[in-house]
């Protein structure tokens, strides 16, 4: 059976690996996921054995032969192993891969995704991000909005249309498994390419499942940005004063591979040559940790922000936040040589008030020109940004850089897509402000998202904690749910500000692309970098910003805005979107980042209830009762939990006794039987004195 089992497994890789584009109408892919260990081998006997890192970066298998006994084995292939960052720990495998396989499939083909789920005990599902899932609303993903998850043992065929074409990524929607690796790249080509295009996943990553940041964060049951590791002057702060995460840094890696503490796992290395385009899709899988990626010695050029093409945009580095993903080229125009390709996180160093620390965060690959021969690590540096070449970053969350670091913002409001589009009419036109923020929690106005008891494409009645009048100024945990109207221009005014405007939010919108018309920033200390207020555009309405109006309109970007999928809303500031409602179902809303997610903030968008799609026949089902509304956490204790708590402790304390009591009689009891049997024991088997022979 094992041995089944792996040639299946194989033969799925080699498929997947070695397969082209499908050009067919009808493609059909085949994913199956499991849970494996980084830095093990399997052997051609089945056997899985660790392996280690030697001085020069070979890998040796070390062979288990007795308690605590290891001897050393066979060099293997670095290819044959999963190294991450050398170090061991659980990762999920699609396809026995890491990060999962590349599926790419024509613009309008119908694709039919079967997952395969080999977990032992877990549920799972997967979203492919960035793609319309026009009419089939069920087929997006997201357990207990759109579906039941996959069961352990259980398979599920996930079949909708492609489009809209660029480079999109599958993932699971389940709690944490997207950051221990279930993800891949999906490509939608709108013509069949000439060239490749390679991925380039770029992720944050700890020596734990991630699921234990969720199980030990206080955003569960607290206001504030979680408290995971300590308190705020122990967490990394960006430049401009903004919290990173709650959630302390450990490691990185880009395409699966990166180095842990000095050490010399391998790393991606990627090959170009003298004269040649490379094209690059950088995709960020990850949960939490911005990264300004950049190449040494050489400039990008990006051509598409989540798949949607744009006018070329020449940087040195581009900001690329969790959910978020590029297309960027890169001219093979110096010396035949290996160089750094980086990723940083944009840490400064801890506390709001922080001095700047002369350290970095990052993981490494390798751009190597075909003639290069070394097989050593690049000895190349980051250019040196001047008044005459200053370095231009691409996707700023904040207003600038500090003065004298030579280094210009261009903001994503100001990138041009390639396709025309037409200001709307008032008339049709709808206008929707969302705060995110933890005011009362990770939340959206006010609101932390409690997930439905079943999924909500079964129809009403819903199974949800409902979200009363009173949420949106006390605020609440609720099932958060609002309705848009079908075929009208819809305008989101995303905020982030407020009492606890700590960090930035990236936002994705399930279900649709949408426009950015305008980013409002804060006012800063242009010498140091550093916020001073939160933007003046928005009137919150209450302390939990809950209400939200224009206090002064901006402009609005409308000569060709750029599309995306996934947007940055700043700290102290704003992001408007806006697109069409032409597709009818429950979208999933949310903060990317997966502590944010995870801990509520996220809601529903209900779009033209009237005109959602039927389920098809035999959709599977599941579903609970409905329980009691949630209240919000609070440390107070009310007199009747007092008055409850005390006949409780009296009932505890008496058990106690009696059961002592009881325990030490029936010992005493049992002492003294045993005492009895062994002088009887004594008096048969020696005879007294007294007693005849």
């Amino acid at each position: 059976m094992i041995l089944f089992r792996a040639l299946i497994l194989i033969w799925i890789y080699i498929s997947m690996v070695t397969a082209e584009i499908c050009t067919d109408d009808l493609c059909e892919f085949t994913l199956v996921v499991r849970r494996a260990r980084t830095m093990t081998h399997t052997g051609s006997d089945g056997k899985v054995n660790g392996v280690e890192i030697l001085r020069n970066g070979s890998l040796q298998v070390k062979v288990h032969v007795g308690w605590a006994e290891d001897k050393d084995g066979p060099i293997v292939p670095v290819e044959e192993t999963i190294t991450a960052d050398g170090v061991q720990r659980n990762v999920i495998l699609v396809n026995d891969q890491f990060p999962g396989p590349t599926l790419e499939v024509m613009e309008g083909a119908q694709v039919v995704l079967k997952v395969i789920n080999h977990f032992y005990r877990e549920v799972t599902s997967l979203h492919v991000h960035g793609l319309y899932m026009r009419g089939v609303n069920y087929m997006d993903g997201v357990p207990y909005v759109t579906e039941c998850p996959v069961l352990p043992g259980k398979n599920f065929s996930y079949r909708f249309k492609a489009e809209p074409a660029g480079t999109h990524w599958y993932h699971s929607h389940v709690i944490s498994q997207r950051e221990d690796g279930m993800f891949g790249a999906f490509i939608v080509h709108r013509n069949r390419p000439s060239t490749p295009a390679l991925p380039l996943f770029v992720q944050d990553w700890w020596h734990e499942e991630f699921l234990s940041f969720d199980v030990d964060s206080w955003y569960m049951r607290n206001p504030g940005p979680g408290r995971l590791f300590g308190t705020m002057f122990s967490r990394g702060f960006s430049f401009d004063g903004i919290e990173l995460t709650a959630v302390h840094f450990t490691s990185a890696l880009i395409n699966g591979r990166g180095r842990y503490n000095g050490n010399n796992a391998p790393l991606t290395k990627f090959t170009i040559s003298s004269g040649e385009t490379l094209r690059f899709r950088l995709i960020h899988p990850g949960a939490e940790f911005t990264f300004r990626v950049s190449i040494d010695a050489h400039s990008m050029t990006v051509v598409a922000n989540d798949g949607h093409d744009v006018e070329p945009v020449q940087v040195q580095s581009i900001l690329v936040f969790p959910g978020e993903s590029y297309d960027f080229e890169v001219l093979g125009n110096q010396a035949n040589d290996i160089y750094w390709i980086r990723a940083e996180t944009l840490w400064s160093g801890r506390g709001p008030s922080f001095e700047s620390k002369n350290h970095t965060q990052e993981v490494r690959a390798i751009l190597a020109y075909e003639d290069a021969s070394s097989d050593e690590d690049p000895t190349t540096n980051k250019p040196t940004c001047s008044e005459d070449n200053p370095c231009r970053v691409l996707n700023c969350p904040f207003p600038s850089f500090p003065k004298g670091s030579h280094t210009e913002c261009i903001y994503m409001s100001d990138v041009n897509s390639i396709t025309e589009y037409s200001p709307p009419k008032d008339s049709d036109t709808v206008e929707y402000f969302f705060t995110f923020g933890y005011i009362v929690g990770s939340s959206i106005n006010a609101r932390m998202f409690v997930e439905p008891y079943k999924p909500l494409v079964f129809g009403e009645p819903y199974d949800v904690v409902t979200c009363d009048q009173s949420c949106e100024t006390n605020g609440c945990q609720c099932t958060y749910v609002m309705d848009i109207p079908a075929n009208k221009i819809v305008r989101f005014v995303m905020i982030n500000m407020g009492k606890a405007d700590e960090s930035h939010h990236v936002v994705h919108l399930h279900g649709h692309d949408f426009r950015v018309l305008a980013m409002g920033f804060p006012f800063n200390n242009e010498t140091t970098g550093h916020w001073l207020s939160a933007n003046s555009d928005i009137d919150c309405g209450n302390d939990k910003c809950s209400n939200a109006t224009w206090r002064n309109r901006p402009a609005m970007n409308f000569n060709r805005p750029p599309v995306r999928d996934t947007v940055v809303v700043p700290a102290n500031g704003y992001t408007v979107i806006e697109f069409r409602s032409n597709n009818p179902g429950h979208w999933f809303f949310h903060c990317h980042q997966t502590t944010h997610m995870n801990e509520g903030m996220a809601m529903i968008i209900r779009e033209a209830p009237e005109n959602h799609p039927p389920l098809p026949l035999g959709f599977p089902t599941c579903g609970d009762t409905i329980q009691d509304p949630q209240p919000l956490p609070t440390n107070e204790t009310t007199s009747s939990s007092i008055q409850l708590s005390i006949p409780v402790f009296i009932i505890i304390l008496l058990s106690v006794v009696i059961g002592t009591t009881l325990v030490i009689f029936a010992v005493t009891k049992l002492c003294r039987s045993r005492s009895q049997k062994g002088e009887a024991t004594e008096d048969q088997g020696y005879p007294n004195e007294d007693t005849p022979l």
